[in-house]
């Protein structure tokens, strides 16, 4: 039930720093003469788009890479352009380009593709079946919440205990990519899947282990360097520490610093416009922000909105009312202030009191109301 906490990861970066050629053999049984094939990568911060003509059920692809990145194959639409139409359907597949040659061979569409002559691929079909009983819980645990008569989803205690539930499935996926990046540390997804869990509650010691037993290179890589930041996350950011100062930009591209908002109560708030859970927080902090802002309390959004996705975040701030000041790095689940603290699903949220130090975490709907109206001393 994944959807109650809304887990996301990045997934991308490899060890080899020089661009070094790829070439992607594809073949599909349903493709026809004059069909369009897409390819769609994401490279850093930029979106990558190819396209290419289908000849006898055959395509190509060649390009170069610092290192392997997670891309979708898609036919005769790129959704990225043209969006889909409520309902429609679209034949496609996603894999990791690498600097290789490799194939892509299906006897009929491109979903039901198998990937030949790719290391990381075979390493990622190895991950997910270490993966699938742990998914398959998931699945079954999201099933029976959505079973569930509306008074029971109501119910909080009912609702607390299959937050517990999914929780306990989280550690064991964690230690599942945990036992993965031990069993491979050359591999480019050990990178990710340390990614995964550096952040995590319990996770830090064990993730610093097996890090520093990843390959050189790996660790050189955008990701691979990232790590550490990760690693050292929850201890800086536990209450009673001062927050981590940055600087990110708003909107208009003007400078804002956290440490600018001394002397005042500071909600960091994490969310994005993608994010449904977090939109639907918006209100309760609207509500809180209107009620005690002019009492020295005030907001400061981070939004991990993805690459070209400004005027996504721009519609959502005006639509959500959010006077606050916003920023972003647009680049997602990369933002380099949500690595700083750690931040590994959203809605996230941090209450730092006048003289910088964090008061609190993670409060929300009631807890959110109540924390301020005991600081500000309400009934």
């Amino acid at each position: 039930m994944r959807t109650l906490l809304v887990l996301f990861t990045c997934l991308y970066s490899f060890p080899i720093m020089a661009q070094h050629p790829f070439e992607l053999d594809g073949k599909a049984g349903a493709l026809h003469n004059g069909d369009k094939i897409y390819l769609v990568y994401q490279v850093e911060d930029q979106q990558k788009t190819d396209s290419a003509m289908v000849e006898s059920g055959h395509f190509v692809f060649k390009g170069t890479l610092e290192y392997p990145v997670m891309g979708a194959l898609y036919l005769n639409k790129n959704p990225y352009v043209q969006r889909l139409a409520p309902g429609e359907q679209i034949d496609y597949v996603r894999l990791y380009l690498e600097a290789a040659a490799f194939k892509i061979i299906s006897s009929d569409s491109l979903k039901n593709s198998i990937v030949k002559g790719s290391p990381v691929n075979d390493q990622q079909a190895e991950l997910r079946a270490m993966l699938k009983e742990n998914d398959e819980k998931f699945l079954a645990l999201r099933k029976e919440y959505e079973a569930m008569p509306d008074e029971q989803k109501k119910d909080k205690s009912i609702f607390n205990a299959l937050v517990e539930r999914e929780n306990q499935l989280m550690k064991e996926s964690f230690g599942i990519h945990l036992e993965f990046a031990r069993k491979h540390p050359t591999s480019y997804l050990s990178v990710i899947s340390l990614a995964h869990i550096a952040a995590q509650p319990g996770m830090a010691e064990a993730a610093g282990k097996a890090y520093e037993h990843l390959a050189p290179g790996l660790k050189n890589t955008p990701l691979g360097k990232r790590i550490p930041v990760m690693l050292s996350a929850l201890a800086n950011t536990e209450t009673g520490k001062l927050a981590p100062d940055f600087t990110q930009y708003a909107p208009d591209g003007k400078a804002v610093k956290l440490s600018s908002f001394r002397g005042k109560y500071v909600l960091l708030d994490f969310w994005a416009s993608w994010c449904g859970p977090c939109r639907q927080e918006n209100p309760n902090v609207l509500k809180a922000y209107n009620k005690y802002k002019s009492k020295g309390f005030t907001v400061l959004g981070v939004s991990l909105d993805m690459p070209g996705q400004k005027n996504a975040w721009l519609k959502a701030i005006e639509k959500d009312q959010l006077t606050w000041p916003q920023v972003s790095d647009l680049k997602g689940w990369d933002n380099a202030v949500a690595q700083q603290y750690g931040i590994r699903s959203i809605p996230a949220n941090f209450l730092i009191d006048p003289t910088g130090k964090i008061i609190a975490r993670n409060l929300r709907e009631d807890h959110l109301q109540k924390e301020l109206a005991r600081i500000f001393k309400e009934n």
